[in-house]
């Protein structure tokens, strides 16, 4: 299926979020993950379904001063 992620059209086969995120070597845990707009919590990305069309972003937590 085609998804856009962080701006690019990509192909994919994974069901999941997190299959996606495994499949590009990002993990959930210890960053933001934005699916169509909504915020997806680390530990719902497992059963969070994606779609054809699907928008995926994927902000990485960072913290200094």
């Amino acid at each position: 299926m085609k998804i856009k992620y962080q701006g690019n059209e990509t192909e994919t086969s994974a069901a999941t979020v997190a299959a996606y995120l495994n499949e590009v070597g990002i993990a959930a845990k210890g960053s933001i993950v934005e699916l169509d707009g909504a915020i997806i919590a680390a530990d719902a990305a497992a059963t969070t379904s994606l779609r054809e069309g699907a928008e995926l972003n994927v902000y990485k937590i960072v913290a200094g001063g």
